[in-house]
């Protein structure tokens, strides 16, 4: 993976999307969105959130990192693997002025990109930011990004999977696990299923069974 400062890592990065030479990429990123389309003419870019606009942590966050993908995300997709865990390609450093919710997504104007050429430039980019730019959640409340890699037992202790992904389709959160030499599983993430999530100890009680 090309490096913070890296004449591989500067030379493809659009106009505006430049990484000083003393910025380390954090190792903690997360996707939480992705760029849509552009906004306007004056270089306002239109992002997609992972969770809906009121509650996105790009609200917050004024250091995004923009990754380039081969595909779009998969619809539904709400939690992802860790940034750089399933893609060699570095993200590049994108500093926001702005940013607010407009009906059903997010607009923003990044420093340093004033043209609706420019903004176009960055259609179909994956935004992260780091997990320490998270604001904290109140009691019982969960980023379902931190539910990924957490594994998930029944009360007999039996083994159901590891969380790669959370997904939202409307009705309730669900849950896909893995296991090794099993079909893919998928639990409810609501508290008629969910027992109890250790952080922590990266472990999920759930009231399921093995042949569900």
């Amino acid at each position: 993976m090309p490096q913070a400062g890296s004449p591989s890592a500067a030379a493809s990065a659009p106009a505006g999307l430049t990484i000083p030479t003393d910025l380390a990429i954090p190792a903690d990123l997360l996707v939480v969105g992705r760029v849509s389309g552009t906004y306007g003419i004056r270089g306002w870019i239109r992002i997609d959130p992972v969770s809906a606009p009121p509650e996105s942590v790009l609200l917050g966050a004024r250091r995004w990192w923009l990754r380039r993908t081969a595909s779009p995300a998969e619809p539904g997709l709400v939690a992802q693997a860790r940034a750089g865990q399933a893609q060699a390609v570095a993200p590049r450093c994108l500093d926001i002025e702005r940013v607010r919710v407009h009906t059903d997504a997010l607009v923003a104007k990044p420093v340093g990109i004033e043209t609706r050429e420019a903004a176009a430039l960055l259609k179909g980019e994956q935004v992260l930011v780091s997990r320490a730019d998270f604001p904290p959640g109140e009691e019982g409340e969960f980023y379902w990004a931190d539910l990924i890699g957490c594994q998930v037992v029944n009360p007999a202790q039996e083994a159901l999977g590891e969380v790669f992904a959370v997904e939202d389709h409307g009705a309730h959160p669900v849950l896909r696990l893995r296991q090794p030499d099993s079909a893919e599983r998928m639990i409810p993430f609501v508290s008629a299923f969910i027992l109890q999530v250790d952080l922590d100890g990266r472990r999920i009680l759930a009231d399921w069974q093995t042949d569900y």
